[in-house]
């Protein structure tokens, strides 16, 4: 597996490709432009070396189902689980409620609906949900702005309604946003304005109006804002990508080697 860092920032950012897709480093950027390899374990060789305490996260880019999952049974000392082919359902969802120690969470092509929506509300020490994939529901969410240490939510579901925007608007360490073909309407725009701290927002897809969001800029001018990855023309920050707090707020909440994966960000 190949992996080069590009020197190009994005909001005060380095991006990282990795095998053909990319991310986002908070962090500067540590190798200047080489390349290096990557050779990726084995998912059971990852569990094991969590298990036996030389590893404390779980990467993986090979198909996952409710089988393999079920190994991370009772792994509370895991704090970083990203799947990338993730082919997963709510039987997970008993399984997830005993990562205790879990901060960062991403299950990319997992249609997981409410009962592991509602286990992950019980992970107390997550900083980020990144479920582009979800079959969630508003219901599923509603005890998330319980979860004291979110600053990160990606996520799509076609079962998400303006109340969902109500229960984020709750979210208060929420820093970074994206929804994924969650179909909001202005309706719902409003409850995101008393979100001071909310630095950045990507809303791809969705039923928003040139308006209403134009609305939700005069609300929040400091918002770096995309709409399916544009920013719409009354954007006064379109030019802007530069993000001075982002690295600071990274630093401070999730520590200096976080990593998000970006895809088309």
């Amino acid at each position: 597996m190949m992996a080069h860092w590009n020197n190009r920032k994005h909001g005060g950012l380095c991006m990282l490709t990795l095998a053909g897709s990319s991310m986002l480093i908070l962090a500067g950027c540590p190798f200047g432009g080489k390349h290096v390899s990557v050779s990726e374990p084995s998912f059971e060789q990852q569990v094991q070396a969590v298990q036996a305490g030389r590893s404390h996260e779980i990467r993986s880019s090979a198909l996952i189902g409710e089988i393999e999952f079920r190994q991370l049974h009772g792994l509370e000392e895991l704090e970083v689980l990203s799947l990338q082919n993730a082919r997963l359902s709510d039987e997970i969802a008993e399984t997830l409620s005993t990562l205790h120690g879990l901060r960062q969470l991403r299950l990319e092509k997992a249609p997981v609906a409410d009962q592991s929506a509602e286990a992950i509300g019980t992970l107390s020490k997550l900083t980020t949900i990144n479920l582009p994939a979800s079959m969630v529901s508003d219901q599923g969410i509603s005890d998330w702005p319980g979860l004291p240490e979110l600053i990160l939510l990606r996520i799509g579901s076609p079962r998400l309604t303006d109340a969902a925007l109500q229960t984020i608007g709750r979210m208060r360490p929420l820093r970074f946003l994206h929804l994924i073909n969650v179909p909001v309407s202005d309706a719902g725009l409003p409850f995101l304005y008393p979100m001071n701290q909310l630095e950045s927002f990507y809303l791809d897809g969705g039923m928003a109006t040139d308006r209403g969001l134009s609305e939700l800029i005069q609300a929040l001018p400091e918002l770096h804002f995309h709409r399916d990855q544009e920013h719409i023309p009354e954007d006064p920050s379109a030019d802007n990508h530069e993000n001075p707090q982002a690295s600071w707020y990274t630093r401070r909440l999730l520590g200096p080697a976080f990593v998000f994966p970006l895809h088309d960000y």
